[in-house]
């Protein structure tokens, strides 16, 4: 296998990143450093949802799939960048938006929704609070297409603002299906290259009973 282009789709992980607002953000220290030791050594503590991450069905259903249940093939295949980067602050993905920006998708494609808020990671009220998110219709839409992973480059696939009766009905209603997240993406390059087919890796670390992880993300162009 040949590969003619390789994109690295993570947002990085470091000391008090932005993460979702309601949590604490990480922090990584120093535990050995050279020359003081014959090493250097961080340690980090963090949250499973921080910087760009995997959310398998247990983090949302309790007799959902945790991330060591779930095969590593589930993580890999072929895929599109669905651009939904016209919408607005708290803009919903509908399925008919979807039907329209997602006509390039085949059954079993992991889907990634370009909102344009990766290219903007920051402390704003935007990044943290307002990205545009997909509502049931969509979700449905992309169950019915079969997708196989469905990603974005925002915070969440939900609102950040949920309605506390619904709660986040697209993680719901994804992970229900069998259908693993993958949020905090960064695709402003590959998002240029329109409507051309990649192949994923989303490589979440192995953590036994988790319902999440950070995650290594690459889009690769096969030759």
């Amino acid at each position: 296998m040949k590969f003619k282009n390789v994109f690295d789709l993570s947002q990085p992980l470091y000391h008090n990143c932005p993460c979702w607002p309601d949590l604490q953000p990480p922090t990584i220290e120093r535990m050995l450093f050279i020359p003081k030791a014959d090493a250097n050594v961080e340690t980090l503590r963090i949250n499973t949802h921080t910087a760009t991450h995997v959310d398998a069905p247990y983090h949302k259903l309790s007799d959902g799939k945790t991330l060591d249940q779930i095969s590593v093939d589930a993580w890999i295949g072929e895929g599109v960048v669905v651009d939904v980067s016209f919408l607005n602050d708290k803009d919903l993905v509908t399925a008919k938006v979807l039907e329209d920006a997602a006509s390039h998708m085949v059954a079993g494609d992991i889907v990634m929704l370009y909102t344009g808020w990766g290219n903007h990671r920051g402390f704003s009220q935007k990044y943290l609070k307002d990205w545009p998110a997909l509502d049931d219709s969509g979700a449905e839409w992309l169950i019915s297409k079969r997708a196989k992973v469905v990603g974005t480059d925002a915070l969440s696939v939900d609102l950040y603002d949920v309605s506390p009766d619904a709660g986040p009905v697209a993680h719901y209603i994804l992970l229900g299906a069998g259908i693993p997240i993958v949020e905090e993406l960064y695709l402003g390059e590959i998002a240029k290259k329109g409507n051309k087919r990649w192949t994923f890796f989303c490589l979440p670390i192995s953590i036994k009973d988790a319902g999440g992880s950070p995650a290594r993300v690459i889009a690769v162009d096969e030759k």
